[in-house]
């Protein structure tokens, strides 16, 4: 205990006099720690999004093992996802197949329509297998949590498991609420648990509120079974590897499996008719096992790489805020270079006092952190808000943990280090007895070079990040001037699900056309449609399709895009007809099946790039397309109108082959968006909007409305966020770099004051003293920027992928940037000149 006290006590003496220390110069302490909070509040906000996307494990058991089972090649069929799905059918066959998994599960995120009061609540659900819990190892919060007997029969089991968070906002944890009925999507559910607080599902960006059982689907998404359909990949799937075993050693252990279904899928009534070289390829798929410990998402993968660009900036932001802080305690320490060779002379040790010197960083650099946090706090969620959504639950969540908070603790300590080291080891190494008979020597002496030095790299960083924020700036002013190919002004939109309640197709038809009647007919609209896909939003629908005057060459790709609209879509939209006609009340059917089996529709209008590619300049009108590729099916689908190109599922994306095809020919009609053209402000037009739906249904939500204006500065999400965040660094960077030289400057100045007084003394006019230190200013800014040019050369090629419409070495950026740079470079200057100039000969002579 003696020895551990004697230990203590320097370090608990060295606290209390870096204490007293700060607090007799204040001013240097509020700069000090101005500086570091900025830096470490930058890094911790980046953090925060860094750890909540991109390095947070599931919270479940041993997230390491699981893996999601895809497969990479052509998918010739449906599909709905983002091209990891699998069908139900191989899905069953690979979970009861294996020896390989101690488990598999399915999932299949969906919209859940919630209650059955004038305000239903839509919330994002999911269908899941009833060996999704017991794989995952999530434990219940109350109650139980599905499990394999719930999902044997299909229909037969209406339960529904209930996330923490949703259990806590609509029950207010009750743990009465376990066994109550509740509607979803028309239907009775008994909530027979709540899943553990903290999980919401596997996919990241969608937090999942309902979990409902896999063999509900018929009621969950009527006119939308698919569990029987080989050619449909709608779920999900994941395998928790069983132990000792390796991803490569379940998919060579799987080969054989998955090869044998690949050749049902081949031999289903589907496949007929694609030629030989589809199935070829498809029966060459790679089975893929993608490490699920994160979940897998592609809110995630979209983020990856602009989130690590992003905390690069910030940690440029640190290392310019260390530099200024290290520049400050240089400079204190030169002017504490008597009171260090006063304690070496009466014995003190040199690490000692660096001991000390380090204690007084290291407070700074912790009350640096305290604010740096607070910062970050407050910034974190307002770079998640560019992906919030009003009415959806936020994708992640941004409050400070034990993480951020260590991030923060672990970043504070070694800034101390990066920043008070350096000056520590110059501040206890004077010349004791030159220092003990004329203090004034010693200031700045050797250290000036070094205060310069880093000066330099400051301004180097500085500039890189202003280059890096032209370019992202460029870019999202170069997306937001593309021409999306609708006119996106004073047109709103919304969506609506009518078979979320109970709706059959019929009834949905009739719903969608009563709807635009009474919108057309409303105050302050001009006109009003629908489409089934909604625009920029990612998502999409394919089809293969035949081409009458076309056959396919080889294996020439026959897929296009195509989206259900309804009457009058393209004048609504702003989207001109080039040839033909649009949808009107002639193309309406009540069939649930179109010839040969097909879906129902007559007609369909393409969009030009779809006619150029298979018509060249010839008339596309009249001619006839058929779905799938089986060249003995009829092509009963007539072309009557050409649209011009538009935007589809986002603005970056390039215009691709679209078909439209009218909404009220669909055989199982569900969820739509509506448009509305309106010379109304979007506040009233909403009201507007969601009275006329009360009329029609009062238990049905109006869901997602926005602007198409906001939809476009939606879909660009990202590149908003770097933007931003990338001006905001830069903006930093550049203040911190410009005090920084404008410390030197003014320190430099104050060093060289008895220089000044005699070059005055013999001659030189203060025009001739102003431009001395203004020309030294510019050269340590010349000198950063000679550091920073040829460094963005390098760093452009790690972004460019994150660019549009603009090189990654683009010569007007870097201008632009480092004339920015050399202005208020300048403007540094210019206070330290002006107290140069004004320097007396008389006084400065006398200042030694």
């Amino acid at each position: 205990m003696a020895r551990r006290l004697l230990v203590d006590a320097p370090v608990r003496s060295d606290i209390r006099l870096a204490f007293r220390s700060g607090v007799k110069s204040p001013g240097f302490v509020l700069t000090a720690v101005a500086s570091i909070g900025l830096g470490i509040g930058a890094s911790t906000a980046m953090f925060t999004l860094v750890d909540q996307v991109l390095l947070r494990a599931l919270p479940v058991r041993n997230p390491r093992e699981l893996v999601q089972v895809t497969f990479a090649g052509p998918r010739p069929g449906s599909n709905r996802g983002d091209d990891t799905e699998l069908s139900y059918p191989m899905y069953a066959a690979l979970r009861d197949g294996n020896e390989v998994f101690s488990g598999m599960f399915s999932r299949c995120g969906y919209a859940f329509q919630v209650g059955e009061s004038v305000q239903p609540e839509r919330v994002a659900g999911e269908l899941v297998s009833g060996t999704y819990f017991p794989v995952l190892g999530v434990r219940p919060a109350a109650g139980r949590l599905l499990s394999e007997d719930d999902d044997r029969d299909p229909g037969g089991h209406a339960v529904a498991v209930l996330s923490h968070a949703f259990w806590t906002s609509r029950f207010g944890a009750d743990p009465g609420a376990v066994g109550r009925s509740m509607a979803i999507n028309g239907h009775p559910y008994t909530i027979v648990g709540v899943a553990q607080e903290g999980f919401d599902g596997i996919e990241l960006g969608r937090r999942t509120q309902v979990f409902v059982p896999m063999m509900m689907k018929a009621q969950v998404t009527p006119g939308w079974n698919a569990l029987d359909e080989r050619l449909y990949r709608w779920v999900r799937v994941f395998g928790r590897l069983r132990p000792g075993v390796t991803s490569e050693q379940a998919r060579n252990a799987l080969e054989p499996l998955f090869r044998s279904q690949l050749q049902l899928d081949l031999d289903d009534r589907g496949f007929a008719g694609f030629p030989a070289g589809v199935r070829q390829r498809y029966a060459r798929n790679e089975l893929v096992m993608l490490p699920a410990a994160h979940g897998r998402s592609s809110f995630r993968r979209s983020l990856t790489t602009p989130l690590w660009v992003l905390m690069g900036a910030a940690a440029g932001v640190l290392l310019i805020a260390c530099g200024n802080v290290a520049n400050l305690l240089l400079a204190r320490g030169a002017a504490r270079g008597r009171e260090m060779a006063v304690r070496l002379a009466l014995g003190a040790t040199r690490r000692r006092l660096v001991q000390q010197l380090l204690a007084e960083s290291l407070l700074l650099a912790l009350a640096g952190g305290l604010a740096g946090l607070a910062l970050a706090a407050f910034a974190a969620p307002l770079g998640l808000s560019f992906f919030g959504e009003p009415e959806t639950p936020a994708p992640v969540s941004t409050s400070p943990d034990l993480r951020v908070l260590a991030f923060a603790l672990a970043v504070s300590t070694l800034t101390a280090l990066g920043f008070g080291l350096a000056p520590a080891l110059h501040s206890t190494r004077p010349d004791v007895a030159p220092t003990l008979k004329d203090e004034t020597r010693s200031v700045l002496g050797g250290r000036a070079r070094l205060r310069k030095a880093l000066v330099a790299s400051q301004v180097a960083v500085s500039l890189l990040l202003l280059i890096g924020a032209g370019l992202f700036l460029r870019t999202v002013r170069n997306l937001l001037a593309v021409d999306v190919g609708f006119e996106a002004r004073r047109l709103i939109s919304f969506t609506v699900d009518p078979s979320l309640n109970g709706y059959p197709p019929p009834a949905t038809k009739q719903f969608a056309k009563a709807l635009l009647e009474r919108l057309s007919a409303a105050p302050g609209v001009a006109s009003a449609s629908l489409a089934s896909v909604r625009l920029l939003e990612g998502n999409q629908q394919t089809v293969d399709v035949r081409i009458e005057g076309h056959p396919a060459i080889g294996d020439e790709d026959m897929e296009q895009l195509w989206n259900p609209v309804g009457p009058g879509y393209f004048r609504t939209m702003g989207i001109p007809v080039v040839r033909g006609r649009e949808f009107d009340e002639r193309d309406e059917s009540t069939g649930a099946d179109g010839p040969a089996g097909g879906p129902p529709f007559r007609v369909v209008v393409v969009n030009e790039r779809f006619a150029k590619r298979y018509f060249g300049a010839a008339d596309p009108i009249g001619r006839r397309i058929g779905f799938g590729a089986d060249p003995n099916r009829p092509m009963p689908i007539e072309i009557v109108g050409v649209v011009r190109d538009s935007k589809y599922t986002g603005v970056r994306d390039d215009t691709q082959r679209q078909l439209f095809f009218p909404y009220l020919e669909e055989a199982s009609p569900r969820s739509f968006t509506v448009y509305v053209r309106t010379s109304r402000p979007p506040e009233a037009a909403f009201a507007t909007v969601r009275q006329v739906v009360r009329q029609l249904d009062p238990n049905l939500p109006v869901a997602a409305p926005r602007t198409l204006e906001q939809q476009v500065a939606r879909s660009l999400g990202r590149e908003r966020l770097v933007a931003t965040m990338s001006a905001v660094f830069g903006a930093l960077a550049t203040l911190l770099a410009v005090v920084g030289l404008y410390g030197v400057m003014a320190c430099g100045v104050a060093r060289r004051t008895r220089e000044i007084g005699v070059r005055m003394a013999l001659g030189a006019q203060a025009a001739d003293i102003r431009w001395m230190v203004i020309r030294e200013s510019l050269a340590l800014a010349a000198a950063g920027i000679a550091l920073a040019v040829p460094a963005a050369a390098g760093l452009g090629r790690l972004v460019a992928s994150q660019l549009y419409g603009v090189a990654a070495n683009d010569p007007l950026t870097v201008a632009a940037a480092v004339a920015l740079l050399g202005a208020v470079s300048l403007l540094a200057g210019l206070p330290p000149s002006a107290r140069a100039a004004r320097v007396e000969p008389t006084t400065a002579l006398r200042y030694e």
